[in-house]
């Protein structure tokens, strides 16, 4: 019984021994990473995608309707403003022209014929038939004067009588007529004759001018200096009247189009600073301005499926950026606040717990828990208000193995 009693005191001894040997070690340490706490600025955004768009960009459509004969310009094509781009077939008003050119050309003539003066064996022959009608009036009257006599005496019946009153104002008429062409020949042509002629000749000048115009109509050109963004015509086609040409472009100036969320529009005001980014062309930081807000919330289905309400955004390039074309995707921050010279940590650093922003700071190799005050957060950074000064070192995305008071290094 002795031994074994001693035996248990051993035991119970190295026990007691073991206890306290472990609390003299010191504790296995963690090992995290750590960042440091610095002064800096910081952005608060929204974050989305916009297209670029073409400040000036006219769609060109066809006037009038016809075969294409001519294509002068194709797609991705350097034009000038008053380039022929295409040509419809103008050959039918080409005739129609020709046609009209020459009714003017005899309307002139006869004009100038009649405007000629009558020579003198015309003006001969015109005074000749003058004294013949004059004769023939004289034997006219003489005889109605006589007969009257005779009809009055009984002597002839009234149907004879009126042979002869007939014949009177018959020669009458004759020789009024031949006076006329007399006096006419003397003359030249009447100014009503003249206004006639002039007035013809003007309304075939008007018929040509609208051929001209329409024939002006199938001959399309540039309405502007640019780039041929999209042809849609080939020779050979058949176009109707307002059939899309094509669209040209001047790629001097773009602009952005985002559409945003309506739930972050809240901050998003006409001037805010823009960033623009887009890895795979180059383009870092670049700089614009949101110069347009829409003024009505449309709804888009997102690629997940699901119908969102968004505000369609308008943003200027405030500096020239290489590489872009119109229909590229760039990625957009709008700067909504701005902190500069303030306390930054590390996002990761930062977690919550118990209801508060807190963070693991690194006192002596030792995680302390501390909670913070935060303000701006951007993508990487969060702005802090208090709890922590700058220089001092926390630590990031801890786990589970870090508790208040775990020895890290």
């Amino acid at each position: 019984m002795k031994k074994k009693r001693m035996l248990w005191i051993g035991f119970i001894t190295l026990g007691i021994a073991a206890i306290v040997l472990s609390r003299m070690m010191p504790a296995k340490s963690v090992v995290v990473d750590m960042d440091m706490v610095k002064a800096g600025n910081i952005d608060k955004y929204v974050e989305e995608v916009a297209t670029v768009f073409l400040e000036d960009e006219i769609a060109v459509y066809a006037f009038e309707s016809g075969k294409v004969l001519e294509v002068s310009a194709d797609t991705g094509q350097t034009v000038k403003k008053g380039d022929l781009l295409v040509r419809i077939d103008d050959r039918e008003i080409l005739m129609q022209k020709e046609i009209l050119e020459e009714q003017i050309k005899s309307a002139a003539a006869q004009f100038e014929e009649k405007r000629k003066p009558t020579g003198p064996e015309e003006l001969n022959k015109l005074r000749a038939q003058v004294r013949s009608a004059e004769i023939k009036f004289e034997e006219a009257k003489r005889n109605m004067v006589n007969n009257q006599s005779l009809y009055e005496a009984g002597a002839i019946s009234q149907n004879d009588y009126q042979k002869f009153i007939v014949s009177f104002e018959t020669t009458e008429a004759e020789l009024e007529v031949a006076r006329n062409n007399l006096l006419l020949a003397q003359k030249g042509i009447s100014g009503n004759i003249e206004k006639q002629y002039r007035a013809q000749i003007a309304e075939i000048e008007k018929r040509i001018e609208i051929l001209e115009k329409k024939r002006n109509d199938l001959m399309i050109r540039s309405p502007i200096d640019g780039i041929v963004m999209n042809n849609k015509v080939k020779v050979g086609n058949l176009l109707q009247s307002g059939t899309l040409i094509m669209e040209i472009g001047n790629t001097s100036e773009y602009y952005l189009e985002s559409d945003i969320l309506m739930d972050e529009m809240g901050a998003v005001q006409l001037g805010n600073r823009v960033m623009i980014n887009n890895e795979d062309l180059g383009i870092k930081d670049a700089r614009g301005t949101l110069n347009n807000i829409f003024p009505k919330a449309f709804s888009k289905v997102s690629d997940l499926g699901i119908e969102q309400k968004r505000v369609k955004v308008r943003i200027r390039l405030d500096e020239e950026i290489q590489n872009l074309k119109p229909g590229y995707d760039v990625e957009i921050r709008i700067i909504t606040d701005s902190r500069n010279n303030t306390l930054l940590v590390n996002k990761k650093a930062v977690f919550q717990y118990q209801g508060n922003d807190s963070v693991f700071v690194n006192e002596n190799g030792m995680a302390k828990l501390r909670p913070i005050k935060t303000g701006l957060e951007s993508d990487k950074q969060i702005e802090v208000l208090s709890g922590l000064s700058e220089g001092e070192v926390v630590i990031l995305s801890p786990n589970e193995e870090i508790q208040d008071g775990t020895r890290i290094k």
